[in-house]
């Protein structure tokens, strides 16, 4: 009986598939079909090929120094030399699962560093050529006095408003998140005394975490606020809109 026969039939008469054998000892399947087909031509070289052998022996319970020689004389002919079989344990190929975890962690990060730096140089640069005051936020200077009235000429009270133009003044600090015409320009926390004017073309949505601790006002005229301290509350301000 040959070598690769020996070990087929020591594994079939303990019932073990090749699959679950390649689990436990990390020897592919092929190489664990080549040697009990004894096609030795696929095999790694000869220090790994030995090694396995010994481990897939052990692993049935049988001779593995025995086999050992078996697979060399069958293999390279009984060449006599004296080296080293290094053994390819699980223990020496696996890495440390708190190392590959670590790896995942450093790779996870680089990543989130490389996307945040890549979308604020973006912004940086859009700013730059719209002349933006900050970072992905559209200000629109306010028109009219002071306290943010609209001034109309007189004759024009008919004329439609062509824009949304909504201000947001925190009397509290409030989250605060604005999209214009369908387009986030702005998620941050507001300071108390802060101001954002937001102008679309289209429509002006805001949500903000303090509902109670702002003041709104849309073209000029200031609403109601949109819930009590501490709530959070969202609405869609759309050109030409009445607001009550």
């Amino acid at each position: 009986m040959g070598l690769g026969e020996t070990l087929k039939n020591a594994r079939i008469q303990r019932g073990i598939t090749l699959e679950h054998i390649e689990e436990e000892t990390k020897i592919r399947r092929l190489y664990l079909e080549s040697i009990e087909n004894e096609d030795f031509g696929i095999l790694p070289p000869k220090v790994y090929a030995v090694g396995f052998v010994k481990r897939y022996a052990r692993f049935l319970g049988l001779d593995e120094n025995e086999l050992a020689e078996e697979f060399k004389q069958a293999a390279y002919g009984g060449q006599n030399q004296e080296e080293d079989i290094i053994q390819v344990t699980p223990n020496r190929i696996n890495i440390p699962v708190k190392n590959i975890l670590a790896g995942i962690l450093f790779l996870l990060i680089a990543l989130w560093i490389g996307t945040y730096l890549v979308g604020y140089f973006s912004r940086a640069v859009e700013d730059n050529n719209t002349g933006d005051r900050g970072p992905g936020i559209i200000v629109q200077e306010p028109k009219g006095n002071n306290d943010g009235a609209v001034e109309e000429n007189e004759g024009m009270t008919d004329k439609k408003q062509e824009t949304a133009v909504v201000s947001v003044k925190a009397r509290s600090d409030c989250w605060l998140q604005a999209v214009v015409d369908g387009a986030k320009v702005f998620e941050a926390v507001l300071p108390v005394g802060q101001e954002e004017i937001l102008e679309g073309k289209q429509s002006v949505y805001i949500k903000v975490g303090n509902a109670g601790g702002v003041d709104i006002t849309y073209n000029g005229k200031q609403i109601e606020p949109l819930g009590r301290i501490g709530e959070v509350k969202d609405r869609e301000f759309i050109v030409n809109d009445k607001i009550e």
